[in-house]
């Protein structure tokens, strides 16, 4: 099995040993070593979202190793956040001898149906039976997750079978298969339609990204002079400042193009939920859709014409049939993205984008001022920004930003959280420290769960019920596990004391104090405000 992974370009696993899964790390120790590191984790939370981390960051799969049951329970919310997010994480587990397949889940040790359980989040999962499957199931593994919208897979390997003798052919490396040529007379009828419109609009999904398509949907954009919104998940597809770009599909600029446009080109964007506002969002008219996977098409919003094959040949194809367009949105953003500079600035996030440079790695987590990263803190290049955009998990930044380093380890990683996020993945701390992973954590302390506070003072006559929290002191327990922790009360210092941080080059916890600054960061909740943008900035002097 370790060969396997060896063969599959792995060079990482996170994980945590036990029982049904020694055999596995025996191997791991004796076939691995000076190719495939391990990580000890201290929660099997940490091990998919540290494996998510990596894979985001990269584009290669990510791996994590439990054992069966609570082991693989406690990493299912890093497959969620994987499947939701269409990113490529394996996820293996050991088994107890096969011979006890008959018996029921419930009456076995660390009893688990993983193959029932798993079902619903991954595109691919197998048990080996036989020593001969090991090589065919993880070669299977890789396939899925390579082909087409990446997504997570488990894999589970019974005790018996790993021990077994026997030498089966080792597969070599799976290149994930690329959709179908598109169609030339649909590239036509498509062009012909985007040739008509006055002011089309572009909304780009992340298959953009996963097809490495990000020069092609340039050259694109460029011609027909459209704006480009893009989903969550495909933040960087095309550099945000460019003139072109508008940021995410929820943002105020999104919002004004869409009033203006009409006609919508949808690239590789799946319509979830949150990118459309439970659907309700208003997309101008005609519809054209491209994208690798003929189910998409047409299946959340009805599209007059849609395009099927491999993105990177249908956006050169499209290129090369349009007209050349001359520029007619210039003069009408210029009032929104007025409007939108205006708004007074938010705390620490435009700190750090300066500090950080620009191949750096943000990881965000679920918290007051990280909603607004999405409009506000501007990345000109993919995988420079992890977010867990569908499945939303609390505590994802810290454990995905250690994974981002370990892949990364000549970019600085800087992870950006709250306190009630950080907490859930603070344990970690202990894993940063024994490898001496040098990344930075910024926690923002507002003693508080505040967008949840704010939606309960909001819609319910002020009633609030388990929002306010009761922290220790992060800086000072980031040292207890041998890190760097430093105390932030005067927002003026906060840049100098990143800088040093980040020139130290080694584990930091920058606790921020604003506890005294709920209105600032309620304002920072788009949906709690009774405005689509913030007050304007203070008049200086």
């Amino acid at each position: 099995m370790i060969e396997c992974l060896k063969a599959q370009g792995v060079r990482a696993v996170f994980g945590m040993p036990g029982t049904q899964n020694l055999e596995i790390y025996d191997s791991l120790l004796r076939c691995g070593e000076g190719s495939i590191d391990h990580y000890l984790v201290r929660h099997e939370y940490a091990a998919t979202q540290m494996a998510d981390g990596f894979a985001r960051s990269t584009g290669e799969v990510g791996v994590a190793l439990t054992v069966p049951g609570p082991g693989a329970s406690n990493a299912s919310t890093g497959v969620l956040e994987a499947f939701t997010d269409c990113v490529p994480v394996l996820l293996i587990t050991g088994q107890s001898d096969s011979r006890f397949y008959d018996k029921h889940p419930a009456k076995m040790f660390h009893g688990l149906d993983q193959m029932k359980f798993f079902e619903p989040i991954t595109k691919y999962r197998a048990i080996a039976r036989t020593i001969g499957q090991i090589p065919e199931v993880v070669e299977g593994a890789f396939k899925a997750m390579r082909s087409g919208r990446p997504g997570p897979a488990v894999l589970e390997f019974p005790m018996d079978v790993v021990r077994a003798d026997g030498e089966p052919d080792i597969p070599g490396y799976v290149r994930g298969s690329r959709g179908p040529a598109p169609s030339a007379g649909d590239l036509r009828a498509a062009a012909r339609k985007i040739d008509r419109a006055v002011r089309p609009v572009c909304l780009v999904g992340s298959a953009v990204i996963h097809s490495a398509a990000q020069a092609e949907l340039r050259r694109l954009v460029e011609k027909i002079q459209a704006p480009v919104v893009v989903t969550r998940c495909a933040k960087g597809a095309l550099d945000e400042n460019h003139p072109l770009a508008l940021r995410g599909s929820n943002g105020y600029l999104a919002r004004e193009a869409l009033k203006l446009a009409d006609a919508t080109l949808a690239i590789g964007c799946r319509f979830t939920s949150i990118d459309t506002n439970n659907w309700r969002l208003k997309l101008p008219q005609p519809l054209i859709q491209l994208d690798e996977d003929e189910r998409e098409i047409g299946s959340e919003y009805p599209c007059e014409l849609g395009v099927v094959g491999d993105l990177k040949a249908a956006l050169q194809g499209l290129a090369e049939e349009v007209e050349q367009r001359p520029r007619r949105w210039k003069q009408a953003l210029e009032t929104p993205r007025a409007r939108f500079a205006a708004q007074r600035p938010l705390p620490l996030l435009s700190d750090i984008r300066q500090v950080l440079p620009e191949d750096g790695i943000l990881s965000v987590d679920v918290h007051s001022i990280g909603y607004s990263a999405f409009d506000e803190y501007p990345v000109d290049r993919p995988r420079t920004f992890l977010y867990p955009c569908i499945g939303v998990a609390l505590g994802y930044a810290f454990p995905a930003a250690i994974g981002a380093k370990i892949a990364c380890p000549e970019k600085p990683v800087v992870c950006f959280s709250g306190d009630g996020g950080f907490l859930m993945g603070m344990p970690e701390l202990a894993t940063a420290v024994r490898y001496g992973i040098p990344l930075v954590t910024v926690v923002v302390n507002d003693q508080a769960l505040t967008a949840i506070k704010g939606s309960q003072l909001k819609h319910h006559q002020g009633r609030v019920i388990d929002t306010d929290l009761a922290n220790p002191n992060f800086a000072e327990m980031a040292r207890c596990f041998g890190a760097e922790g430093t105390r932030v009360k005067n927002l003026r210092h906060f840049t100098h004391v990143l800088e040093e941080a980040l020139a130290a080059r080694q584990p930091a916890v920058i606790e921020v104090l604003l506890r005294d600054d709920d209105d600032q960061l309620t304002e920072a909740i788009t949906w709690l405000r009774s405005h689509p943008l913030r007050r304007l900035q203070e008049p200086s002097g």
